[in-house]
């Protein structure tokens, strides 16, 4: 049994959240912060120990890295200057800080920026960009770009859309070493009732796919990296 598992290589980056950190106090009260975009996506909801509805869970919750990794954002209070709201989290000797704009058409722009000494990977940082992207208004819509660590090299992209019907999407691309490559993608669907479906991709080739009921039931099929069907099944 042969399953395509994304994991992005900027994961291990996301554990700077733990890090002794401060919130800045407000400069501009009378002005609320955006919010910064939490989207959480759900996976079937089964209590089947069958493997492959593991194994959908687990990739439909890889989308939900991307939300944990602003949690703690989200909880501090951010400094206005202007359009830009700034939050800064703090230890010795290493500083991240993260802005948000709001454009002229009510979308903002995102950016993460480290400086000095990361404390558990020793690695120095100088003015460099982990993350940045945009959202709506309305944060039903977004990207981010995540880069190699302490290079401008595009390492992963997430993007997400919420339509009038509440139909969410989610798709997470991991790009080789040369920043252009895909090296695999994931593509999640969650309906309004709470059916869905995940695709998952070696390269640009589908090598799984799974869809499921509002009741959790679901069926899945696995592909060589040449297309040729390896099998498929369900769950209840």
């Amino acid at each position: 049994m042969k399953f395509t598992i994304f994991v992005t290589v900027v994961l291990g980056a996301f554990m700077v959240v733990g890090c002794s950190k401060k919130s800045a106090a407000p400069t501009e009260p009378t002005v609320s912060a955006p919010s910064i975009p939490e989207y959480t996506f759900t996976g079937p909801t089964t209590s089947s120990n069958d493997p492959y509805a593991a194994e959908v869970k687990a990739l439909t919750q890889s989308a939900n890295v991307y939300t944990a990794y602003f949690a703690t954002f989200g909880s501090q209070v951010g400094t206005q200057n202007g359009n830009t709201w700034t939050w800064t989290y703090s230890a010795p000797n290493w500083s991240i800080t993260f802005t948000g704009t709001k454009n002229s058409d009510g979308s903002y722009t995102w950016k993460w920026v480290e400086n000095g000494t990361d404390p558990q990977t020793q690695t120095t940082y100088n003015n460099w960009t982990l993350l940045e992207g945009t959202s709506g208004a309305d944060g039903k819509t977004g990207e981010w770009k995540i880069y190699q660590d302490n290079t401008t090299t595009l390492s992963a992209t997430y993007s997400w859309s919420v339509d009038a019907n509440g139909t969410a999407m989610a798709t997470l691309t991991d790009y080789m070493d040369d920043g252009t490559t895909v090296n695999s993608k994931i593509v999640i669907t969650n309906n309004s009732d709470k059916s869905g479906e995940v695709d998952s991709y070696d390269g640009t080739t589908l090598t799984f796919k799974a869809t499921w009921t509002s009741s959790g039931t679901g069926q899945w099929w696995e592909y060589d990296t040449d297309g040729t069907s390896l099998g498929n099944g369900s769950w209840t």
